[in-house]
């Protein structure tokens, strides 16, 4: 008489959910800084050469003036916003490797013998 006996054994099996993390803000600030820009800029001055002089004056002497104006370049400041760099945000997806493991339990054969007999174990 032969009979059959069922061996089990439990596996593991994964499955997979998408859950929140975490979040990424991304944001601009503004902040002020000091800056500073060398300009050469003219200006005009006077100058007033003495040298000798000879010879007899033509005319009566009196008070006499000369007027002379003289200027000079005054700088400007203005402000342009101009774009210098931009900034792209978006999400890629990215596949790890992740191990996880469990306990599992399995059923195995115990083989006794009472007095003489003899087993033969064959496996396929």
């Amino acid at each position: 008489m032969n009979r059959t006996m069922q061996l089990k054994e439990e596996e593991l099996h994964v499955s997979k959910r998408n859950v929140q993390k975490g979040e990424v803000e991304v944001r601009k600030e503004v902040v002020t800084e000091q800056r500073q820009i060398t300009v050469p800029v003219q200006r005009e001055e006077v100058v007033i050469e003495r040298r000798p002089a000879s010879g007899t004056a033509a005319g009566p002497i009196r008070a006499e003036e000369v007027r002379i104006p003289v200027s000079e370049e005054q700088v400007d400041v203005t402000k342009q916003a101009v774009v210098k760099e931009e900034v792209s945000v978006g999400k890629r997806k990215v596949t790890d490797n992740k191990t996880v493991g469990g306990t599992v339990r399995k059923e195995e054969v115990k083989v006794e013998t009472e007095g003489d007999a003899r087993v033969r174990d064959t496996r396929k």
